[in-house]
């Protein structure tokens, strides 16, 4: 029965394969993007979706061969079909703040709204929107849906936010590579030089790592050298704040470590200077902390010890969708994960559908779950605790960067997962 279901799934993944290379990228867009920003309002119940603008972007950094997700990662995906033939013809998984948001204490008590931002290829002709949200049981259900004319002259194709900008590392063409830019918070004018040579640094910080440096070549690196009226960046608690052009501030959700920016707007604006696929914001700031966010950004401090371990930390969550498997530090959330479910990161289980993890990578005769002794160090196992909580979820490996500030230190499991992440926008 086994082998039944692994054929099928076999089967079901090379079709899909087939069917996304069989869309020709020229048929379809042209080489810009189109940026949707979205208002998502709501609190830990329900959420709602309300357009906010269009734009067309200048640059499209993406894959023009892999257009449909395979991943079925992210907290909601978005769906671009072609009007006249309803075809699908571009998707992408990705998580936004809003969701961290929904479990904290206090969405229990309030309603709130952010901005949020999806960036596409630029159709060629009209095309349906839809965006899509995971249910309780994890499947994926429309929640939005709107239309986009690409002639319309309300899209507009203006770059608000123009600076210098440079190719730091240089492997190839946009299309076939993992295309990263750095963008400044709390560096002014003065200080861009300081931002080149930080930038420059934590490029190397970053291919200190597997599987990042065994595929460096499948990378380019780019900077947009966006200067603040401030150096540094907010501390709420300490009554600090900066006048930056990202508006990065520490304690999100009332984390002291938490950096983050709910101005996503900005972001976009600003890595819309390049072509891109993954954003790093670079904060000048000798305070520990960062974040990161499927397919949205990661964001770190630059003068911290410990900013080499956080810049590769938050990267796998913004790039390869990595859970946290930590379980006893201070987090804001509250029971983000569901027990009777399986997660969709591809590096914690519940053991609900262990199947479709890396049970295939764990060694015959390594008990499952697996204690946490010195037999099983440097085993794949199934150990318990992760994703926050010490009870009911499991991690591959007794330690990985995903855990421990380790500097070099993903799991196999983890590793896997960005390698294929690499080789899908690579190609």
């Amino acid at each position: 029965m086994k082998k039944i279901i692994l054929l099928g799934f076999i089967i079901t993944f090379f079709a899909a394969s087939l069917f996304s290379q069989s869309i020709k990228f020229d048929d379809y867009f042209i080489e810009k993007s189109l940026r949707i920003d979205l208002l998502h309002a709501g609190n830990f119940e329900s959420s709602h979706f309300y357009l906010d603008n269009l734009k067309q972007e200048p640059f499209w950094g993406g894959s023009k061969t892999n257009l449909l997700d395979k991943f079925d990662y992210g907290e909601h995906k978005v769906i671009v079909k072609d009007k006249s033939s309803g075809r699908e013809i571009y998707s992408r998984g990705y998580s936004t703040l809003f969701q961290e948001w929904a479990s904290s204490p206090e969405a229990k008590t309030v309603s709130k709204s952010f901005f949020e931002t999806i960036t596409v290829p630029y159709p060629k002709n009209p095309v349906n929107i839809e965006i899509y949200g995971r249910s309780k049981k994890t499947n994926f259900e429309k929640v939005f849906e709107f239309e986009v004319n690409p002639s319309s002259y309300f899209i507009s194709p203006e770059l608000s936010k123009k600076y210098t900008s440079k190719k730091i590392i240089d492997n190839g063409p946009v299309s076939e590579k993992v295309d990263v830019v750095f963008l400044a918070d709390g560096y002014t004018e003065s200080e861009m030089e300081k931002f080149r040579n930080d930038a420059d640094r934590m490029a190397g910080y970053f291919f200190g790592n597997s599987p990042f440096k065994e595929n460096k070549d499948k990378f380019n690196f780019w900077i947009v050298e966006s200067p603040s009226v401030e150096t540094g960046t907010d501390f709420p608690k300490e009554k600090i704040y900066k006048n930056t052009i990202i508006n990065s501030s520490f304690s999100t959700f009332d984390v002291d470590r938490y950096l983050m920016t709910y101005d996503i707007k900005t972001v976009r604006d600003l890595a819309a200077n390049v072509p891109y696929d993954q954003i790093i914001i670079l904060v000048n700031s000798n305070v520990y902390g960062g974040g990161g966010v499927y397919n949205y950004y990661s964001i770190t401090s630059v003068d911290d010890d410990f900013s080499d371990f956080v810049i590769v930390h938050e990267f796998g969550h913004a790039f390869g969708c990595l859970a946290d498997e930590y379980y006893t530090s201070e987090v804001g959330v509250e029971d983000y994960y569901d027990l009777s479910i399986e997660p969709y990161e591809p590096n914690i289980t519940t053991l609900v559908n262990f199947d479709k993890k890396w049970k295939n990578m764990v060694e015959s005769g390594t008990p499952i779950p697996t204690p946490q002794t010195a037999e099983f160090k440097s085993k794949i196992g199934v150990f318990e605790g992760g994703g926050y909580v010490a009870k009911g979820v499991y991690r591959p490996f007794m330690d990985c960067t995903m855990k421990s500030r380790l500097r070099d230190g993903f799991c196999p499991v983890c590793r896997r997962a960005l390698t294929e992440m690499i080789e899908f926008y690579a190609k």
